[in-house]
């Protein structure tokens, strides 16, 4: 998800354009990370070291890790430890940039720091971000400190991700007590908590859950389609209510609710969690322990 979210930034700052994105996204799968990239990142080697390594690689036809211990730039601790990030999608992602020639290292770090600056992220949150890991980049982009809002949208993401798209991505969450949608599936969740979520839409956005999950081609957002939204998001729900069931948490789900025309959802306090699907923008909603109306 990493590539997705920065990538996109660097698509906005004109760093870079849509197509080569998507090219770089493309070949990540056919990327090795260089060590010596990693040990820069993780500040164990300098530019200069690493560039130094590299050279001699071309007339010693040795390993990058065994030539630096020799030189005393790392341990054989310190190898064993960059050999397991070469999968690291951040550290994939940069390497693919640098082969296509878009951007350098200082290139990307300098836009790193920059979207830092604009998210409000600190130091901890960028690790969580570029560690690639849904669960923690799901965290970050919470407004909300509540576990069960965490919980319930880590499920949501990774379900979207595993079932909907993986090239899906998130956009910053916030909490508000009214917004409108023109198409909307919810499902209420009642029990020890009471707690209502789904998906709402603009347009025809939603068709980005429908379609692929009924794999079907709906034209329009039609009750056909909100049907399959609505059982995307009992899928995640059911996930949700399996996993606190094993805390002795009771919950029950009822049927979803289906919003074919333009809505308002208001309450006291609720969650808006953005996300992006092939261009297109839907919101999934979350109230726990908060009254939602929709109208």
């Amino acid at each position: 998800m990493f590539d997705q979210i920065f990538g996109n930034y660097l698509v906005s700052t004109k760093r870079i354009s849509k197509e080569q994105l998507e090219e770089v996204i493309a070949l990540e799968s056919t990327i090795r990370v260089k060590l010596g990239l990693i040990a820069v990142t993780e500040k164990l080697m300098s530019t200069e070291q690493a560039d130094e390594v590299n050279n001699l690689q071309a007339v010693m036809d040795r390993r990058f890790g065994d030539i630096a211990v020799e030189r005393g730039y790392l341990t054989e601790e310190q190898v064993g430890q960059l050999l397991k990030k070469q999968g690291n999608i951040y550290l994939v992602f940069v390497q693919t940039l640098m082969d296509k020639e878009l951007l350098t290292l200082p290139d990307v770090e300098a836009a790193l720091a920059e979207y830092q600056q604009l998210m409000g992220f600190t130091s901890t949150d960028m690790d969580d971000l570029v560690s690639g890991d849904i669960e923690r980049t799901v965290g970050i982009f919470l407004p909300e400190a509540d576990t069960l809002y965490e919980r319930l949208c880590g499920i949501a993401v990774r379900t979207f991700v595993r079932i909907i798209n993986s090239g899906a991505y998130v956009s910053k969450a916030y909490m508000v007590n009214e917004i409108h949608a023109d198409n909307l599936a919810v499902q209420k969740l009642i029990g020890d908590h009471a707690i209502i979520s789904g998906f709402a839409g603009a347009g025809n956005s939603l068709l980005a859950i429908s379609n692929p999950f009924a794999k079907e081609e709906f034209e329009k957002v039609d009750l056909d389609a909100l049907d399959a939204v609505g059982e995307f998001t009992n899928c995640i729900n059911g996930l949700f209510a399996s996993e606190l069931s094993k805390e002795n948490i009771e919950i029950d789900m009822l049927p979803p609710s289906f919003y074919e025309e333009p809505v308002k959802i208001s309450g006291n306090k609720f969650c808006v969690f953005p996300m992006v699907v092939n261009d297109q923008n839907v919101n999934f909603i979350v109230a726990i322990d908060e009254e939602l109306n929709v109208e």
